[in-house]
């Protein structure tokens, strides 16, 4: 039994630092770049969209913020977010990536007119790919939406330049 737990061990630590430079690779890519040189990115991106009435930006996600690495309920994945290269205020996408499952999940997310703070235009968002697991896909889905709201907070009310 102690051979075992030695073995598991050795095995966590060898790959450990492979998933680490696995996640590494993606951080500071613009959405777009990986949906060209990251394959397993760009099967599990189209996969998760399948066949949603999307606008036709998000298909290249052209324009947008580059990776990042986020911890949600103690898992690491990849954020990306892209909107249109008109405008970033009227509609975003963020893509939530797992490179040890390959699958992505995420929010096609349509913010409240900032001059209209009845406005409910966020009721027409709409989820991807969220997990088969009530709890995960809650915790993401938390996740996201308080992205989504501060991005668009930050983009409706930037700071003034003195």
């Amino acid at each position: 039994m102690q051979r075992l737990t030695s073995c598991i061990a050795v095995a966590g630590a060898l790959i450990a630092p492979a998933f680490a430079a696995s996640v590494d690779a993606f951080v500071g890519q613009q959405p777009e770049a990986l949906l060209k040189a990251k394959p397993d990115f760009a099967r599990a991106y189209r996969s998760a969209i399948g066949d949603l009435d999307l606008p036709a930006w998000t298909k290249r996600l052209a324009a947008g913020k580059s990776a990042e690495i986020v911890v949600v309920d103690g898992t690491q994945y990849i954020l990306t977010s892209a909107c249109s290269s008109r405008s970033c205020v009227d509609e975003r996408l963020y893509v939530i990536f797992d490179p040890r499952t390959n699958r992505a999940c995420g929010l096609f997310y349509l913010p409240p007119a900032s001059s209209d703070p009845g406005d409910a235009g966020t009721a027409f968002s709409r989820w991807y790919g969220l997990p088969a697991d009530k709890s995960r896909a809650e915790a993401i889905a938390a996740f996201l939406l308080e992205r989504a709201a501060d991005d668009a907070h930050t983009l409706a009310s930037p700071p003034k330049r003195p």
